[in-house]
Order: C-alpha cells, then structure tokens, then sequence
C-alpha cells in the first residue's frame, strides 16, 4: 500500500507523519512556529520536507496531504477571509509550502475537517462533528462518510457563530464569537485585559492557575458553558451519530469530557439526550494527519 505525508498546520507548530489508513503512522513529529510570519510557516516546511526525506526519502512518498486552518473557497482553492489566529495565511494556496520540483500529487483541506474525517472512519460512524479546541475553535462535519464543506467551502466555522451581543473581541476581528469565549487564545485575551501578566502564559501555566485563581477559574467556566451551549444546537438542528472534540488544548485538559456531557446535557431537550454521543478523540493531536494522509486516499 502506497505511503502519504500528513501535515497538519496549527497556529503554534506544524503536526507531521506519514504512513497509510490501513497500517496507520509509521512516525510521527511537530515543528513548532518560531513566530507567526509566512517566513517561519516556509522554514517549517522546509524543516518537516527534510526530516522527511532524511528518515523516509521523499521519493517513496505517493502525495502529500495537507490540513490547514482557515476557510477554503471551493472555487479557488485558496484560503479565504479572515484567518483569525494567522493573519498572513489568506490569499494562499497550501500547496504553495512544498517546492514543485518534488513533482508528489498534494490534496488540502480544512485543518477541522481532517480531523473530522479522520475519527469518523476510526469509531465507523457515518454522520459526525469533530471540534477541535486549541488556539481557536474548528468545527469540521463528516455526513455520509463524506466531508460536508457547503456550497461554497465555508460550512463548519462554529467558532465565529456570535453567542454574545456585542461581547469579547475575536481575533476575527468581530465581537462576541464562540472562539473568543472558549478558545485558548480567547481566554487568554479575555484574562489579559483584566490584567497584562496573563498575556504571555501558555495554556499550561493558565491551567496551573486553575485551582488558585478566580478569575481563570471564571473564564474557563464560562468558556465551557459557551461551547456546550453551542454544541447542543449543533446536536438540535444536525442529529448527528457523535460529537468528537480534539485539538491541543483538549489533549492538556481544558475541558473535561465529563463536564462536556454534562454541561451539554442541560441545554438538550429530552429526545435528544441519548441519541449522540460525546467523545474524544481516539487519535488524540494525530487525527488531523491522519485526516490529511485519509483525504489524499479518498480523492483517488
């Protein structure tokens, strides 16, 4: 069986492995963002190219997929509108990171999506929604086996669904999105503004301030309530098999899978307390490589 990259692009690193659905990753790495400039996204994959080549040989690889935030206009292949946690990276086609003189066939998506598509095919569920939660918040729909992207490429953007009338600033530049309430970099602005020192924690050291501070310990609760809120209207208007939640901040425990259920649970109306289950995801931070390897697959 051939033998794909993955690549999933985050706002802090780039996520990479290859191997194949049938036998699964055969490695698995992460080069982390020197900064957020497309400098160091090309010195990345650059550095994820060489590392390759060096323990695989880029020559054996039968394509390269490639999960990547932001929303992506089916009519253009290229990433568009605001890309809230990396301003630089719109106007761009993804497959503009790795060099054409490597001649490998490349397929792209949605960073969510993938990891959508990806859990999905592991719990063989047909109809499902992943949410990643890390810098911002994906939201990637799986119907029929298949990734839903909507007419125009745009569907899933859960994060910039407004849930609080002229509330916290996003990064998106709009006021009271989802993302700004319960995502890290949304916390993590919110505390900021009540005081500077916040401002350069990482999602570790917020969480080490959980239990002896109030005002994280506020944010984090209200940045639960407002992803479950959200959740339970995806669960009312789309009756899906599962919801999957994954993603960084998930992985360094945000959010307990426990107090997702519950919290969600209160928002449901009682036909719908049963019939989808909530669950993490079962490939962890490697599900959107996997996602990516899983779509290049799909698309022969």
């Amino acid at each position: 069986m051939h033998t794909y990259l993955g690549i999933d692009i985050g706002g802090s690193g780039f996520k990479y492995g290859w191997g194949n659905s049938q036998s699964g990753l055969q490695y698995f790495s992460s080069v982390a963002l020197k900064n957020k400039t497309m400098e160091a996204f090309q010195a990345a994959a650059a550095e994820v190219l060489k590392e390759t080549d060096q323990r695989f040989g880029l020559s054996r690889l039968a394509g390269i997929g490639i999960g990547t935030p932001g929303t992506i206009d089916l009519s253009t292949g290229l990433i568009t509108g605001v890309n809230p946690n990396l301003h630089f990276w719109t106007g761009k086609d993804p497959r503009e990171l790795v060099p054409a003189d490597l001649q490998l066939p490349i397929r792209f998506d949605n960073d969510a999506n993938l990891m959508a598509l990806a859990e999905a095919k592991a719990s063989g569920k047909k109809n499902i929604l992943g949410i990643t939660v890390g810098s911002g918040i994906g939201c990637g729909i799986v119907i029929n086996g298949a990734v839903h992207h909507g007419a125009h490429g745009f569907a899933g953007e859960l994060g910039h669904v407004c849930v609080v009338e002229n509330g916290a600033k996003c990064n998106c530049g709009r006021l009271g999105c989802l993302e700004s309430y319960c995502s890290v970099d949304g916390i993590r602005n919110r505390l900021a503004e009540q005081h500077p020192r916040y401002a350069d924690l990482t999602l570790s050291q917020v969480l080490s301030l959980r239990a002896s501070d109030p005002l994280v310990q506020d944010y984090i609760r209200e940045g639960l309530k407002q992803l479950c809120a959200s959740v339970a209207r995806l669960i009312v208007v789309c009756d899906p098999e599962a919801i999957i939640f994954g993603g960084g901040a998930m992985d360094l425990g945000l959010y307990s899978l426990q107090d997702l259920k519950a919290e969600t649970g209160k928002n449901l109306p009682e036909l719908n307390l049963t019939g989808t289950e909530l669950k993490t995801a079962v490939h962890g931070n490697r599900a959107g490589v996997l996602g990516a390897i899983m779509l290049f697959e799909d698309s022969n």
